[in-house]
């Protein structure tokens, strides 16, 4: 009967994105390179990902006191159940910031990018490519 903890304040990796492309014959038959435009989450220039505005520190969520958690008790028959869950203000983190005006606290913007791909000779239908590093910016 444990609580719920703080969220990790860790880098968290970011999402993959999916483009379907259609070849011709030849092409999947022989490979080519096909140069795709996908829509992506990259990190906000402004704020380099943290989702604060520039020139500003954060400060302790007050609401939580810091610690990320709020507890809430209630009494029943059997006793005082307490719940702990993560803060709503704060969402776990403690620290509350002044939003990054570009990305709204985000820390991450969408983006068109133009990805060069490499199709191997002999794709079947319904094949995936994965291509490394060209996904969503983590949090």
């Amino acid at each position: 009967m444990g609580g719920a903890a703080a969220r990790s304040r860790r880098p968290q990796p970011g999402e993959d994105e999916r483009a379907d492309l259609q070849l011709d014959f030849l092409e999947a038959v022989f490979g080519c390179q096909k140069e795709i435009e996908v829509s992506r989450l990259a990190e906000c220039g402004s704020c380099n990902g943290s989702g604060a505005e520039p020139n500003t520190t954060p400060y302790t969520c007050s609401t939580c006191g810091g610690s990320g958690q709020v507890v809430t008790a209630a009494q029943t028959p059997l006793g005082v159940l307490r719940q702990v869950a993560a803060c709503p203000d704060c969402q776990g983190e403690g620290q509350r910031k002044t939003p990054c005006g570009k990305c709204g606290g985000e820390g991450r913007v969408r983006e068109r990018k133009k990805i060069m791909l490499r199709i191997p000779e002999g794709v079947d239908s319904g094949s995936r490519l994965r291509v490394r590093g060209e996904g969503n910016a983590g949090r």
